[in-house]
């Protein structure tokens, strides 16, 4: 079984699993470090597992839905703790996001009835960023963080819309997450620029106020515009912009892995994939100099 090194100080560079993946690799082997495997994709598909006889893996996560009010199950908690420790991942990625929420009932149930059952959502959701949610995201983490082999990192969400109640700007909630609950950061740029231009403001002024040296763990993806909405998409080649915020970020942060994030298409095109692993290694390799 392979495990990922990165205790020399090196930035790792890695891909997202995807149907595309196999392909690329048997066609470029020793082209990049590691895979990033999501803990759901590994529940629903055990046999993934043995990719890691050829390269090794880091586990993303996406089910302990950290900034909600809902506590996962102990069955999930405990399922993640033993594949992080099988696979003997260096960290956990998990988003700043919720995914369940209280349940619905209607009417409303009787004093002394049972609560209705949490409402299980299919899609991470950016939270109300308030102080609120910043404390409880620092007492999610306290109570799960002694659970897990490994550190959890949070990665920002894509804001697609102004959030009811929140008080504060996205950058100003991730710094406060981060200093209150003492946790490193898996900056996303392109959740980062998806929510710079849904709320209007200049990207590159936003991620200098950024608490870059936080950051454990990168990713870099596409992004689509619909109805005047920029959107995640994994199937699309991250734009120029992407790799400028980058090679800013690598100014200040010193990351241990930078993962393409191209998952969503069994069919990305290879050459692409290749020059952005050859553009994402010379920024690397530029930062370092």
């Amino acid at each position: 079984m392979k495990v990922l090194d990165t205790r020399a100080g090196e930035t790792r560079l890695g891909l997202a699993y995807g149907g595309s993946v196999p392909a690329f690799l048997e066609a470029n082997p020793g082209i990049i470090d590691y895979l990033e495997l999501p803990f759901e994709q590994l529940l629903h598909t055990p046999a993934l597992a043995a990719l890691q006889d050829t390269i090794p893996f880091v586990l993303h996560c996406a089910s302990l839905s950290v900034a909600g009010f809902v506590a996962p199950s102990d069955t999930t908690v405990s399922a993640i703790a033993r594949e992080a420790a099988r696979m003997q991942t260096p960290w956990i990625g998990e988003h700043l996001a919720f995914v369940s929420a209280d349940g619905l009932t209607e009417p409303a149930p009787e004093a002394g009835a049972a609560s209705a059952a949490p409402t299980a959502l299919t899609y991470t959701v950016c939270p109300q960023l308030s102080e609120e949610t910043v404390a409880r995201v620092a007492d999610n983490l306290a109570a799960l963080a002694p659970r897990m082999p490994v550190p959890l990192i949070l990665e920002n969400s894509p804001q697609y819309f102004p959030v009811p109640g929140s008080t504060m700007g996205m950058v100003d909630f991730i710094a406060a997450v981060a200093a209150r609950a003492d946790a490193g950061l898996l900056l996303d740029l392109t959740h980062f620029l998806i929510t710079s231009i849904n709320t209007g403001v200049d990207p590159m002024t936003e991620l200098d106020r950024m608490p870059l040296e936080r950051v454990v763990e990168i990713h870099v993806s596409g992004l689509s515009q619909q109805s005047g909405i920029a959107w995640d998409d994994h199937a699309a080649p991250a734009p120029g912009q992407v790799f400028e915020l980058l090679a800013r970020a690598l100014t200040r942060a010193r990351p241990r892995a930078v993962t393409l994030e191209y998952n969503w298409s069994p069919q990305f095109p290879q050459a692409i994939l290749r020059s952005h692993v050859q553009r994402t290694r010379d920024l690397l390799a530029r930062a370092a100099a």
